[in-house]
């Protein structure tokens, strides 16, 4: 396989773990999903993502509060899923070879209690049995986040459901995360400095063209999904300032990226204006989260 076609088959994959996930109720009680393979799913629409992204339910962490019992379940629960899901098929095409639970971080717990996982799947394909070395799927596994009381939906996914962020959640989401990038938090958090994720602007350019400026109770319930996401991580907003950090940086990350291309950085650059324009009315900054 070439690089194009290592990530169509990712892509495809992807898709069919989600599904297993949806017709396995005890997942889909554990999770929620989001990120831009469900940004997808809202718009009917969007850019390739090869990965999934969810976080565990507060009430699955209460109820099950120890890390390696967590790590066992899921390693037991997604081989059970995706093994029905693939002999449910016909013909059968993939395969099992591992589920893989990586934790994040890795030994110790997270001094703010931020504890996560890492699924990694290693699947055989019949259509593909003399390809060798296969991409590794990955399933990102989040620590719970506070959420505001309509910020989880129902997401319809090939006759079932699935447990989702709503659009606004969203939205506030990938605002959040992409301050959570720029060096000031990586500083305040004390983690090396990590590449800009210029491709949540692309995300919130997508949603605003959904969405527009003038939908106002939208975007008021985005804004405080935003509060409420920094709240969950710790990301301190002094106001549109904030997010124009090393701008020049976050310019020369977005134009690089040719998985961006279909939104121009103009666009998401005025989107961000947009947004910035309006959350400044809503008297939503500033607000500053101390390190405990």
């Amino acid at each position: 396989m070439n690089p194009s076609q290592h990530n169509q088959w990712k892509d495809a994959i992807l898709a069919e773990i989600l599904r297993a996930i949806s017709n396995h109720a005890p997942l889909k009680n554990a999770l929620v999903f989001k990120g831009a393979r469900i940004l997808s799913l809202h718009l009917g629409s969007g850019r390739q993502s090869l990965d999934i992204d969810a976080n565990l339910q507060m009430e699955f962490q209460r109820q099950k509060p120890d890390r390696d019992q967590q790590a066992e379940w899921f390693e037991a629960q997604l081989t059970n899923a995706l093994r029905n899901h693939f002999e449910d098929q016909e013909p059968v095409r993939y395969e099992i070879i591992s589920v893989q639970i990586v934790k994040r971080p890795a030994q110790d717990r997270h001094p703010r209690g931020w504890d996560g996982f890492l699924a990694k799947f290693s699947i055989a394909d019949q259509k593909h049995r003399a390809t060798r070395g296969l991409p590794t799927l990955e399933l990102d596994l989040a620590a719970p986040e506070t959420l505001g009381p309509d910020a989880v939906c129902e997401l319809l996914l090939n006759g079932t459901t699935i447990q989702a962020y709503a659009l606004h959640r969203i939205a506030g989401e990938k605002l959040r995360a992409f301050l959570s990038s720029l060096p000031a938090y990586r500083k305040k958090i004390g983690q090396s400095p990590r590449d800009v994720r210029a491709k949540d602007l692309h995300d919130l350019a997508l949603i605003l063209a959904a969405k527009p400026i003038t939908d106002a109770a939208f975007w008021q319930s985005a804004a405080h999904e935003f509060q409420l996401a920094c709240a969950s991580r710790l990301v301190d907003c002094q106001g549109p300032a904030t997010f124009y950090e090393n701008w020049a940086m976050t310019q020369a990350a977005y134009e690089s990226d040719p998985t961006l291309s279909f939104v121009p950085w103009e666009s998401a650059s005025n989107a961000l204006a947009s947004i910035m324009g309006i959350s400044s009315t809503q008297s939503i900054f500033p607000f500053t989260h101390p390190l405990e």
